[in-house]
């Protein structure tokens, strides 16, 4: 057992030193490790099941994008219900890297396909806001746009090893405050966005600042 674990971690620091699809700072992935660390024990008994079973890491990806289907299909007339499918696909975003580590096939690819369909769940899942008038037309849209221009700058300036500061991220802050909307009724959305625009426009300009100089 004890070198299971040191195989892990060994393959862990190796992969956390390679060129990979990344937008956190030093800094932010020291806490992020910490958090993985404890996330991966917890979920070792069901990436152990799953491993068992052939089930891949990718199938796992996968599968969290398919539950914006029901997402959105439920979120019309019962938001509650869309709020279950959600965490599932919240959820399955932190199990499939879990059993890619279990699996020994963490991977650039593996980890570019995870992201990408992290942001196309937040996307389609702030995009239903937006159609059901959680979040008004104008400010998603620039909120949106300031988030896409905020995460590009990031990866390249990781790509080109520049040195990254912290950067608040907001889109589990947008599920929060859907969860909060469901409890309380209370619609907190639009001051969100404009702080979030506020606060990603000046970002933006010392992030670009950074990778022009």
């Amino acid at each position: 057992h004890s070198n299971k674990v040191a195989q892990r971690h060994h393959l862990s620091i190796i992969m956390d030193h390679s060129p990979r699809f990344n937008i956190l700072s030093a800094e932010e992935r020291v806490f992020y490790l910490k958090i993985r660390e404890w996330r991966d024990a917890k979920l070792m008994s069901i990436c152990g099941f799953l491993k068992q079973h052939h089930v891949t890491p990718d199938i796992v990806t996968y599968i969290g994008f398919l539950m914006m289907i029901p997402f959105v299909y439920f979120f019309s007339f019962n938001p509650w219900i869309a709020l279950i499918f959600l965490l599932i696909n919240v959820f399955l975003d932190s199990l499939d890297g879990a059993l890619a580590r279990l699996q020994g096939v963490p991977s650039i690819k593996g980890e570019m396909l995870d992201t990408s369909i992290d942001y196309l769940s937040f996307f389609t899942v702030f995009l239903t806001f937006m159609y059901h008038g959680l979040v008004s037309p104008f400010w998603g849209a620039v909120y949106l746009l300031n988030y896409v221009i905020m995460m590009c700058l990031l990866i390249f300036i990781n790509a080109l090893k520049l040195k990254l500061f912290v950067v608040i991220k907001s889109r589990l802050l947008v599920y929060l405050f859907f969860i909060i909307w469901l409890i309380t009724g209370n619609n907190y959305f639009d001051p969100l966005l404009v702080l979030g625009i506020v606060y990603m426009m000046i970002t933006n300009i010392f992030l670009f600042h950074r990778l022009r100089c």
